[in-house]
């Protein structure tokens, strides 16, 4: 009990520092995984990623297993479910995307998982765990190379809340748009130097038949977007990712609402990549009428994978933005409820 008490004093003074990717934990023990920097006032956008039982997952005599396995629209919706089921307050309707979200309340948070900070902490003191090893130096490795200082550098995944296994992914994050595409160059040089070995040349085929799964669009398009993935790969034979972090929230929950336009298939120019590693990942676009500004995705498989000049068909639901009582921009959304296994982005 005093443990507990502890978590929660804890975590209630560090909630308002959650920012994309990091971990929480509420008083079931359910691990949550951070969706996102514009949240609800008292809630958390998330996704429910562990809970326990007898999985391969765990640490100090506690073991768990992964409720989503794939971060799909359809699995989402079946968490959803569970959580209805379980624990209904974890499930809210949010009004500015006008669809049931998961945000837990934050007065639920027992204990807070830092992405910075757990970082910080394996990389000030010696390991004998393996995966720990390769994280640590491919972490000193791109810092090194990029000239961004370990600080900006965060981990998430199961090594966060140090329930990893020896089958692990590495799972890092960094901070700022700089930053984020400095890195990204960094390992495009540990490529070549044969370091590291990138998704887009050392599995495309393997990228573009799980894509399969997911998109209605056939095998050569998806080896087009298959080839553009470089923020994943293998090191010392872990797997892992790079994604960002943005210096801060696009905005504040509740300074943009957006409408639906209905389901939509449009021919769009990318012109700006930039924001194409966070959460949610977002590609400016133009196209011949001028009305559409954006691809948003929070189906993150799609992160990074578009290329400025790209012209690309895109199939998802348009969405009016709103702030201030007016129109502010126009996006075709991949990763909506109603698109689910119909939504795509394919280059011509």
């Amino acid at each position: 009990m005093m443990r507990l008490l502890k978590w929660m004093a804890e975590a209630s003074g560090h909630v308002a520092q959650l920012r994309d990717h990091d971990c929480f934990e509420t008083m079931e023990h359910w691990v949550f995984i951070v969706v996102g920097d514009v949240h609800p006032a008292g809630r958390v956008w998330s996704i429910l990623k562990y809970i326990p039982g007898d999985g391969a997952w765990g640490s100090d005599g506690r073991k768990f297993v992964r409720v989503i396995q794939q971060y799909t629209v359809e699995e989402l919706l079946k968490v959803i479910r569970f959580l209805d089921e379980n624990q209904p307050s974890y499930v809210y309707y949010d009004p500015t995307v006008q669809a049931k979200v998961i945000a837990p309340p934050t007065d639920r948070i027992i204990r807070i998982y830092n992405s910075r900070k757990r970082l910080a902490e394996l990389l000030s003191r010696p390991s004998n765990n393996q995966l720990e090893k390769s994280l640590i130096s491919l972490v000193e490795s791109l810092s090194e190379l990029s000239g961004v200082s370990t600080e900006y550098f965060g981990v998430t995944g199961s090594i966060l809340p140090g329930i990893h296994h020896q089958n692990s992914d590495i799972d890092l994050v960094v901070y700022g748009v700089e930053n984020i595409w400095k890195v990204l160059e960094a390992l495009k040089r540990l490529q070549r130097e044969g370091m590291v070995a990138l998704l887009g040349d050392k599995d495309p085929w393997g990228w573009a038949a799980r894509a399969a799964r997911r998109y209605p669009i056939p095998l050569n398009n998806l080896l087009r977007l298959a080839s553009n993935v470089t923020n994943k790969g293998v090191y010392n034979g872990v797997a892992f990712s790079l994604h960002g972090v943005r210096e801060k929230p696009m905005h504040r929950h509740g300074e943009v609402f957006y409408s639906s336009l209905g389901m939509a298939r449009v021919k769009l120019r990318v012109i700006d990549v930039r924001e194409s590693l966070f959460t949610p990942a977002v590609y400016f676009v133009e196209d011949e009428s001028g009305s559409i500004d954006r691809i948003v995705c929070y189906d993150m498989m799609l992160a990074g994978v578009l290329r400025e000049g790209d012209l690309v068909e895109v199939y998802g639901k348009l969405e009016a933005a709103w702030s201030n009582g007016e129109e502010a921009w126009r996006q075709i959304l991949i990763g909506s409820y109603e698109g689910a296994g119909k939504e795509y982005i394919k280059i011509l």
